[in-house]
């Protein structure tokens, strides 16, 4: 990015420029996503309160086995066979076990895998909390992409704050008010 803008005689600040381009892509992304939902192509399976969008992965472990499902479109897949996250739990397990506790998600974008439950709390804590719940995948995508921009403005500003104080600091006192201690004598002054 510093190359680019000094190959093109840029005036902007890196800091500018990545935030111009944070932007720019948020407002590709949520345009993209908007018309996918308009078209009715954005595809996901909706879990009561929680949305997984396509793509989403989710395993079970259960007596030393690990099964693995997907949301393919609107439907949980396992084994080739739509499936309810409780009729997930009912295959791999047979029998009746808490879907909520025993599934385990890994969302597209999501950094680890989540119990299905703490996804629940979250959801129900920011409800209780009167926040916002983003009423489409795009404007979940927006709202992770503001908080990334605001995250790296932040670290860039710490960054150009560290290197200031990195710098050298040139000596400020005058002649006037130097101990004679710190003045270097005449004679190794040039050694």
């Amino acid at each position: 990015m510093v190359a680019y803008l000094h190959a093109t005689g840029s005036n902007v600040s890196v800091d500018e420029a990545l935030g111009m381009a944070i932007d720019a892509w948020l407002a590709a992304e949520t345009a993209r996503a908007s018309r996918a939902m308009a078209d009715g192509t954005a595809k996901g399976y909706q879990w009561k309160c929680l949305f997984l969008p396509d793509t989403t992965k989710i395993r079970m472990s259960f007596e030393g086995r690990t099964e693995y499902a997907e949301v393919v479109g609107d439907t949980i897949m396992h084994r080739g066979r739509s499936v309810s996250p409780r009729g997930l739990t009912l295959a791999i397990a047979g029998d009746g076990r808490n879907a909520w506790r025993e599934l385990v998600v890994r969302r597209p974008g999501d950094a680890g895998w989540l119990r299905a439950s703490m996804l629940r709390a979250r959801i129900e804590r920011a409800a209780r909390q009167g926040q916002p719940q983003p009423a489409t995948p795009a404007d979940s995508m927006a709202a992770a992409a503001r908080c990334m921009s605001d995250a790296l403005r932040s670290a860039l500003a710490v960054v150009e704050h560290v290197n200031v104080q990195a710098a050298q600091q040139y000596e400020r006192r005058a002649e006037r008010h130097r101990r004679a201690a710190d003045k270097m004598g005449e004679d190794c002054a040039f050694d």
